[in-house]
């Protein structure tokens, strides 16, 4: 997981430096609801687990219209962990919408049998500005892996 990490840092610290324009640090905490979905032979059933999640962003402008948003966020719904490491690219709308999309990773924490720890997702969604420090952004993230 420190490798995870190191390598996520080193990709910020590189766009931050490649940065011209305006960034913005923030945290970020919510509500998640997280899925599993399992087929076999023909059947198939899905659990739903609510909780939470927090961590830190920052949001580098490319112009008045584009921006990069990394992020490094701990969720947990019922006994499980989750780090996800997403990249997403930011068009604003207007001044206080923007729509977002982009890859992210996520990491199990906790150890489950005959799971892969690491997973890909493509996550999407919409972010509104309420007051220039407060937003309000809904994502949606669909697991392009197999963790079997």
């Amino acid at each position: 997981m420190k490798r995870y990490l190191l390598v996520f840092f080193t990709a910020l610290g590189m766009l931050n430096v490649m940065q011209a324009q305006q960034s913005a640090l923030g945290i970020k905490a919510g509500y998640t609801n997280i899925t599993v979905k399992a087929e076999y032979q023909r059947n198939s059933t899905s659990v739903g687990e609510s909780g939470f999640y927090a961590g830190f962003s920052e949001e580098l402008m490319l112009n008045e219209k584009f921006a990069l948003q990394p992020e490094l966020l701990y969720a947990r719904a019922a006994e499980t962990g989750f780090l996800y490491l997403p990249i997403m690219a930011k068009y604003y709308v207007i001044p206080q919408l923007s729509i977002q999309a982009g890859p992210q990773a996520n990491l199990l924490l906790d150890n489950a049998p005959n799971q892969k720890q690491l997973g890909l997702d493509i996550a999407f969604g919409a972010e509104f500005r309420v007051i220039s420090n407060f937003f309000l952004d809904a994502r949606y993230g669909l697991e392009v892996t197999n963790r079997s």
